[in-house]
């Protein structure tokens, strides 16, 4: 037998509000019915008409980890660097600064995401973090290319050809960076009081295929076999977030390439082109995160402040 929890129930507490057993006069109240809603009696606290918030936390609590690198090179036979590895863990119980106990500060393509699935079991909260990035490199390189008059290569190269093709100077940052984890909600949720996450019922949870391949064919970057639908008013057990599925990480490289005139003593001429976004390498925004949308697990669109290749040009004169 299937029911609603909307559905109309005996209202227990009606002598409370009405006749002359009544000790509340709130003839506003919905207690004053005869019948109420299932579901309002369900509640932790059915003495309070109307939906459970739960109360505000203004704390969290989190828990990092990480191993950090540092490594450099000055400057010495045309080359130098220097850059850092990152490889780290982040857990805590809310993610996002203000505490996303109460409301909808987690919403993403409509969906709510990273909120609490039972606003009165906050200890099952804990998770990954959102801003959890497993591994994060950095590097910056600058090159003086050895080539030109007086240099490794082409020591007694004649000044016009010099003055195209030696003496260039090559600089780059190279950033590579983990995806957000991604939470998984359901979409069309089935809970009246916090935020429905489907069951895991396997652990191939991603479909293999990367950000690029998705977005280029429609195949969604999930395994939809190994969610399914906890039911009616049932929490879910998968995760606030999932380590193990990520949105688009960075694989981002800004180069610039100078060269220097010398046109007298106290003169100089400097022409420097600047590329940002070098390899223009598209970054791509989280797939659609419903569970039982028609559109799951398909990219659709690239990451905020993502953006292609861009191109300067400058002249600098000094005297």
């Amino acid at each position: 037998m299937q029911f609603s929890i909307a559905q109309p129930v005996n209202n227990p507490f009606q002598s409370l509000f009405t006749g002359s057993t009544a000790i509340f006069n709130e003839p506003a109240s919905a207690y004053t019915q005869p019948t109420v809603p299932l579901q309002t009696l369900l509640r932790p606290y059915p003495q309070f008409n109307g939906t459970f918030q739960g109360l505000p936390n203004f704390g969290a609590d989190s828990w990092y980890n990480a191993m950090q690198v540092r490594f450099q090179k000055r400057a010495n036979h045309y080359v130098s660097f220097e850059g850092n590895y990152t490889f780290s863990k982040s857990t805590d119980d809310s993610s996002i600064g203000f505490n996303a106990f109460v409301g909808g500060l987690n919403t993403i393509s409509n969906y709510t995401v990273g909120n609490p699935q039972q606003l009165d079991r906050l200890k099952n909260e804990w998770a990954v973090s959102a801003n959890d990035a497993t591994n994060r490199f950095v590097l910056a390189v600058i090159i003086d290319v050895p080539v030109g008059r007086g240099r490794w290569i082409g020591r007694d190269m004649n000044r016009f050809l010099d003055g195209v093709v030696g003496g260039w100077e090559i600089s780059g940052i190279i950033t590579l960076q983990s995806g957000q984890p991604l939470a998984i909600p359901m979409a069309v949720p089935r809970l009246a009081d916090g935020n429905q996450r489907p069951n895991v019922v396997c652990g191939a949870l991603s479909s293999g295929i990367s950000y690029h391949h998705a977005a280029a064919t429609g195949e969604s970057m999930f395994n939809a076999n190994c969610f399914a639908d906890p039911g009616d008013q049932m929490p879910g057990d998968a995760p606030r977030y999932f380590s193990q599925l990520r949105g688009d990480g960075i694989h981002n490289v800004d180069m610039s390439f100078t060269k220097e005139f010398s046109i007298r003593e106290n003169m100089k001429l400097q022409f420097r082109g600047e590329f940002f976004n070098f390899t223009n390498t598209a970054r791509f925004g989280f797939p659609d995160l419903g569970y039982g949308s028609g559109t799951f697990g398909q990219v659709t669109s690239t990451a905020a402040g993502s953006t292609p290749r861009i191109t300067q040009f400058g002249l600098r004169f000094q005297f």
